[in-house]
């Protein structure tokens, strides 16, 4: 397995990327690209997107969004980000590194805003991607998310949790942690959702949520699954909270791989409930 770590300039921003070879690639197997969530990073995927790559014979391309880890900073007022923040995630960010880097149709995955904007990515740009596998995605706004983001707040304020967080994201810390909070917090932010574009994303699809995620219900699985035009398979597992890679790494790799199989085979994925 062979790792290695550049940056892409897109739109003028550089953005910190990590390509994972495996040692055995599937013939034509298409890339595959890693969406963190809020408060995510390239180290923060720990070592799922190596053990995904081994398991499915995919490279994989992992990177950093703007004002997260070693990509550029945000710039001085654009905390809280837009309502439409994930629109300009998708077209321009993810839009732009898929086309500097020259791939084709390549595969999203994607945890919590990173599914979200994976989601937006393949309702805009249809024909641009062969499928997305999304944990945890967020389609509206609900009271658990708003009522997690406080925890969340609280948690930020009286504890360590921002020593552990410098080890990711250094002087970018506190901008990261507000560009969640004080965005999805914003009384304008509750109206915010997606589902109108859901009918456009005709990808195959896989949707994982774990039933004790403290951010979202499992209403955002069956909205999503209930308004997609494309295949989709749906897996909610039980005992698992918000991130489904760390709490259930087996299960979330064999339904993948199960996924990406029959992607490979040319075969739609059934529709399917765990």
């Amino acid at each position: 397995m062979q790792n290695e770590n550049f940056y892409v300039t897109v739109d003028g921003i550089s953005l910190s990327c990590q390509r994972i070879t495996p040692t055995r690639v599937a013939p034509d197997a298409p890339t595959i690209i890693f969406l963190h969530e809020a408060l995510g990073t390239i180290r923060m995927w720990r070592d799922f997107p190596a053990k995904l790559a081994t398991a499915t014979g995919h490279p994989v391309i992992i990177y950093e969004r703007r004002g997260h880890g070693k990509s550029d900073p945000h710039g001085d007022n654009d905390v809280p980000r837009p309502i439409d923040f994930h629109n300009i995630e998708s077209d321009v960010y993810l839009h732009g590194l898929i086309t500097e880097l020259g791939l084709d149709r390549p595969i999203l995955f994607g945890h919590s805003d990173g599914a979200t904007i994976a989601l937006k990515y393949a309702a805009r740009f249809p024909t641009h991607i062969r499928a997305v596998i999304s944990e945890a995605a967020h389609v509206c706004v609900e009271d658990v998310t708003i009522a997690g983001i406080n925890d969340a707040a609280a948690i930020y304020a009286n504890t360590d949790w921002k020593s552990k967080l410098e080890r990711h994201h250094f002087f970018q810390t506190d901008v990261v942690f507000r560009s969640w909070v004080d965005t999805w917090r914003q009384p304008e932010f509750r109206d915010w959702q997606m589902i109108d574009e859901l009918p456009n994303i005709i990808c195959p699809m896989l949707v994982i949520q774990g039933d004790d995620d403290q951010f979202g219900s499992d209403e955002q699985v069956h909205t999503i699954c209930g308004k997609v035009t494309g295949p989709v398979t749906k897996l909610i597992l039980p005992d698992c909270g918000h991130i489904p890679h760390f709490d259930q790494p087996d299960r979330v790799i064999a339904a993948s791989l199960e996924f990406l199989g029959k992607l490979d085979a040319n075969q739609e994925p059934i529709r399917a409930e765990a």
